[in-house]
């Protein structure tokens, strides 16, 4: 059966323990109700990784998955996602990453790659079209991320190739490691998918191709991609992002409150020196230049000027630090200096690990250490106090390389908190094991639920409320024609859920969803018009919103089959009880979100899962009967 546009047809299965590689096509009844990306993904980590296999276990599944836009010639389709059960959570994970990998995976003739197995030696995944085989990765084992990406493309002999690999994080198993592309630039960060890959003794997958993605009407997507061009070319939002970034929003963050601070506490250990990470403003002492990902006019990647201060050396021309990483290895450490932010970023970035988690699980330790829970007995002898920027540089590589006290913070939060005790667990702030971004939902009330009910953790690409809330923005097709009252809890619960629902289809398109936040695309029927041009398949906004919440219901039926209770839909008692200053003293009211969240998801209050009528009802019928036999 031939499918419709977007599609290149194969999945490509490689079976580590014996070293075997098939390929099968990629059916119609994957593709049409879960499209692509995070949906197929999700669709077979369900179907083929039991409730008994652990994350770091021969019998999981690792899982890169591109969607139909992937590849095109539509701006921003250059992503792809990494799904597989995570060694953080235990629950469902997936991370998405920007760059070139994706598409480069497209051109090579696949969409999909599922990886299972532990091979007894480590190897890489070498792609080249139609021609695919395991080679011997001895060589690069022990190399940071960007140190092999370079290496493998070197010795294969083609610069074009793109490398998708793991740092000594991964290599070491840490459980927040992640899987790093584009020279250690581009990361699919979140869930410690980097551990998985590790575990298996895969060091990379590289591929090349030069195949073209099939698409249904290539007028229609030559007229849609002027069109999308023409607008980000006159598009404030879009300009601003060029030439900031993501850390364009930081001041806006710091003063609503919504960036948090010192583990969490914000005012409790004295004031931070926000001003000293502004953009525009000091940050563009660190900045040379924006980048771009595959065909993306927005360019929003940070190039970093290069930093010769021995204790903060930065190689120039490395990528970031991002907004989330400002706030991850700044504010919660209590560090307020740039070079120091960047250097951790980059060792970040070497040795493989999430910078969300890293820093949040250095404030956790530091919050601990403030306390008196640990000491320097305890942490190697280093003075562990808020701020001091030499501590959380040091602690990344022996974290990565899990060196005395970083052997526990590589655990994550919640694990290092139960082997630290004494009350440790009270500043671990995580939501089912996984360190929040740093987006803080005292500010707005929408992110409670959000945050509480995602299936991977805290995790703020999966269609928080904040540009409803915070950003003004709106958007008619879904029922939103005005920016919403961030601190009122009424409707919370249900505007939550829809943007769940929207941007999970937005990431199994393929494309960027910074086109959306930015301003890139002009609105919600911009996608349907470019899954019509690509797949030729016709979507109303109803459509595209039952697609996400049948992904959404997925990974939850997942998480519930796998051990997941309805007690983990919740969040750290610090964002419950201890009021925000800069957030007009709020806290987070959950007790008022979060009962219309689950009435509105049509999930059972009792016992957390999606109710047998709600499931059947989006088509989940295998998974109505494991949930409620």
């Amino acid at each position: 059966m031939t499918l419709s546009g977007g599609y290149m047809g194969k999945i490509l299965r490689v079976e580590l323990t014996k070293g075997k590689i098939t390929t099968e096509p990629l059916k119609e009844e994957l593709v049409k109700p879960y499209l692509g990306a995070p949906g197929i993904g999700a669709r077979i980590l369900y179907d083929e990784v039991p409730a008994y296999v652990g994350a770091l276990d021969p019998l999981n599944k690792l899982i890169f998955a591109t969607g139909p836009v992937t590849g095109t010639m539509i701006p921003t389709a250059g992503r792809h996602t990494v799904i597989s059960k995570s060694p953080l959570t235990g629950y469902f994970g997936d991370a998405g990453s920007g760059g070139f990998w994706g598409a480069e995976l497209k051109f090579s003739g696949h969409d999909i790659i599922v990886v299972t197995g532990k091979s007894p030696k480590p190897v890489y995944l070498w792609i080249h079209n139609d021609n695919y085989e395991l080679r011997d990765a001895d060589p690069y084992w022990g190399m940071d991320a960007r140190a092999s990406d370079k290496a493998i493309r070197n010795d294969l002999g083609d610069k074009k190739i793109v490398v998708a690999n793991i740092g000594e994080a991964g290599e070491n198993m840490v459980r927040f490691a992640c899987i790093l592309n584009d020279e250690a630039c581009r990361a699919a960060g979140r869930n410690g998918l980097g551990a998985v890959m590790g575990f298996m003794n895969l060091k990379a997958i590289a591929v090349r191709g030069d195949q073209k993605v099939p698409i249904a009407d290539p007028d229609g997507v030559r007229e849609l991609s002027r069109e999308i061009m023409l607008h980000q070319k006159n598009n404030k939002g879009v300009k601003a992002f060029r030439e900031g970034g993501t850390p364009s929003v930081w001041t806006t963050c710091w003063e609503t409150g919504d960036t948090p601070s010192y583990n969490w506490a914000n005012e409790t250990f004295g004031e931070f020196n926000n001003s000293a990470l502004d953009f525009p403003g000091p940050y563009e002492t660190i900045l040379q230049g924006n980048k771009a990902c595959y065909n993306c006019t927005i360019s929003c990647r940070r190039i970093n000027v290069g930093i010769d201060d021995p204790n903060y050396k930065v190689e120039a021309g490395v990528e970031g630090p991002e907004y989330e990483t400002e706030g991850s290895l700044g504010s919660i450490c209590g560090v307020a200096n740039l070079k120091a932010i960047s250097k951790a970023n980059d060792l970040c970035n070497l040795h493989g690990l999430d910078t969300i988690s890293a820093g949040g699980v250095v404030g956790f330790a530091m919050e601990c250490y403030e306390r008196g829970l640990i000491d320097k007995n305890y942490t190697d002898g280093i003075e562990l106090k808020f701020g001091n920027d030499l501590a959380v540089i040091d602690l990344m590589t022996k974290i990565a390389k899990r060196q005395g006290f970083g052997n526990i913070l590589a655990e994550g939060a919640r694990r290092a908190a139960q082997i630290i005790g004494k009350g440790a667990e009270e500043y671990a702030i995580t939501v089912k094991g996984q360190e929040m971004p740093m987006h803080d939902p005292r500010a707005f009330q929408g992110g409670g639920p959000h945050y509480a009910c995602a299936p991977t953790g805290a995790d703020h690409c999966e269609g928080f409320t904040f540009g409803l809330e915070i950003g003004g923005a709106t958007y008619p097709e879904l029922g939103f024609n005005k920016p919403l009252n961030r601190f009122i809890t009424k409707g919370k619960g249900k505007a939550s859920t829809i943007m769940q629902n929207y941007m999970t289809f937005i990431h199994c398109t393929g494309v960027c969803m910074f086109a959306d936040d930015a301003g890139g695309y002009s609105g919600v029927p911009v996608y349907l018009k470019l899954l019509k041009v690509i797949t030729g398949d016709n979507y109303s906004v109803e459509d595209a919103l039952t697609l996400g919440e049948r992904v959404w219901n997925l990974k939850k039926a997942f998480n519930m089959k796998h051990g997941c209770t309805r007690a983990e839909d919740t969040l750290p008692n610090r964002l419950l009880k201890q009021p925000d200053k800069r957030a007009q003293n709020s806290v987070v009211k959950l007790d008022e979100t979060l009962p219309e969240y689950y009435q509105v998801r049509g999930w059972d209050w009792k016992t957390g899962k999606p109710t047998k009528e709600k499931l059947i009802s989006l088509g989940l019928n295998t998974e109505a009967q494991d949930l409620w036999t």
